[in-house]
């Protein structure tokens, strides 16, 4: 099947660059590295990834979303495409954003060069449209949690589809990325549910419980102790325990050989097909 990681790198691309040419006269380059760094961001090039940033706006093209403009002089790091058939792969997923906590969990994943995949509640989304445009610059990839966090298995197929259609089209208005996987509220679903979402299902196979022990060093032990090559992890960036908890368990799967990459990283190269639940990079449920 087609490269998903090049599939959904080109708006996030198009963002990055009208960022870095509207923040040019204030961000010199060193030894070019500007001029390098926009000819990387061409469609089905590296995604980019930016250290730093505030909710200063940048006033975008008007068919492109406004993007989170840095805090100082622009860094672009281009991050290589991962091999995960080669690589120890694993994906960091946040569930139930954005919420106050996430700019600071944004921050610790730009200094640890490190992407994530953030499963959006339509609701919080509406919330904090900066902090969904900031995701999309610094290279971090957006799925959906629905709009209001219902069991879809408790709900008749219009609910199901009014649950994931409102999500979508708010996640796609605020950021221009329309969320090409889904995952359900408590990892509940169906084949009445399988068979309304036209998207992967993504569940996870490491649950780090961060929501009910709310402990930072819980949550690195758990999701060390469980993970292993193609593992989905699942935590809560609405909980400030677990965004305290990133920086060292980042450190801690980077140390044992681990790559973090988004859920399309996790998977490119694999079927990856709609309406059909993936706990891991190799498991169906």
């Amino acid at each position: 099947m087609p490269s998903l990681s090049r599939r959904f790198a080109v708006l996030p691309a198009l963002a990055s660059a009208l960022l870095l040419a509207s923040c040019a006269a204030q961000a010199p380059a060193e030894d070019g590295f500007a001029k390098q760094a926009a000819q990387k961001l061409l469609p089905g090039q590296e995604s980019p990834r930016i250290s730093g940033s505030t909710g200063v706006l940048a006033q975008a093209a008007p068919d492109v979303p406004a993007v989170v403009a840095p805090a100082g002089p622009l860094r672009l790091h281009p991050r290589p495409e991962v091999d995960c058939d080669q690589a120890k792969c694993v994906a960091l997923t946040f569930d139930d954003g954005p919420g106050r906590h996430t700019e600071r969990l944004l921050d610790h994943l730009a200094a640890a060069d490190t992407p994530a995949t953030f499963y959006l509640l339509g609701q919080n989304a509406q919330k904090y449209p900066q902090t969904l445009r900031r995701m999309v610059v610094e290279g971090h990839q957006l799925g959906s949690h629905t709009h209001d966090h219902k069991a879809l298995t408790s709900l008749s197929s219009s609910q199901i589809t009014h649950e994931i259609d409102t999500a979508a089209a708010i996640i796609k208005d605020l950021s221009g990325i329309y969320p090409n996987t889904v995952r359900p509220p408590y990892g509940a679903h169906n084949t009445q549910v399988d068979a309304l979402i036209d998207a992967p299902l993504v569940l996870w196979d490491v649950d780090t419980l961060d929501w009910k022990h709310r402990d930072p060093a819980k949550v690195a032990s758990i999701a060390m102790k469980e993970v292993r090559d193609g593992s989905i992890i699942l935590m809560h960036d609405i909980h400030e325990s677990t965004v305290k908890a990133v920086p060292e368990l980042v450190r801690q799967l980077k140390r044992q050989g681990y790559t973090p990459v988004t859920v399309d990283e996790l998977f490119d190269g694999q079927d990856f097909n709609s309406s059909t639940a993936y706990t891991s990079r190799n498991q169906i449920r």
